[in-house]
């Protein structure tokens, strides 16, 4: 594939799991990735503590905000990943846009959604920082993938490959 690979990371909300997906692929991508994020409802405001475990980690956020997937409808990416938790019986949504080149390919990375979690602060802090493992985690594996000659076929199996690889595990 041409590089950098054109990521959209699409959630409900877009205010913090696909926040921090993107935010980590642009860094630790250096170059190899070009992240976008997006929701099907956007909430408006992204999660301040979303943007505190990223900066708690050093990561560079450029610009944050909560848009609409509509923004990208005419974009021309090459995977869209959606992070939504259907385990939690969440409604993920379905990207239909596409460019001229044709569909992107299309994953799903579930990941339970932080904002949901109540408690003390450092019970939601740590509801926050599993959140940045499992999504550092998968964007990790992405990025040992052979992204530079990988075929669409290839890299739809890899990323459901690595949701069930990293599902259910914590380990930095």
């Amino acid at each position: 594939m041409q590089m950098p690979i054109r990521i959209l990371f699409l959630c409900t909300g877009n205010s913090c799991r696909s926040i921090i997906a993107e935010a980590l692929a642009n860094q630790l991508g250096a170059g190899r990735l070009r992240a976008f994020s997006a929701g099907s409802f956007p909430s408006g405001k992204v999660n301040d503590d979303a943007l505190s475990v990223l900066a708690r980690h050093a990561i560079e956020v450029i610009d944050p905000s909560s848009q609409s997937w509509l923004e990208y409808e005419n974009t021309e990416l090459d995977l869209v990943i959606t992070v939504c938790d259907a385990a939690a019986n969440e409604s993920c949504p379905v990207w239909l846009g596409g460019s001229g080149k044709g569909q992107p390919v299309k994953a799903h990375w579930g990941v339970a959604d932080p904002a949901y979690v109540s408690g003390s602060a450092a019970e939601i802090e740590a509801a926050f920082e599993l959140t940045y493992i499992e999504m550092k985690q998968r964007v990790e594996a992405l990025l040992r993938l052979p992204l530079e000659s990988i075929s669409a076929q290839s890299l739809q199996l890899a990323a459901a490959d690595i949701q069930q690889q990293y599902s259910g595990k914590h380990a930095e």
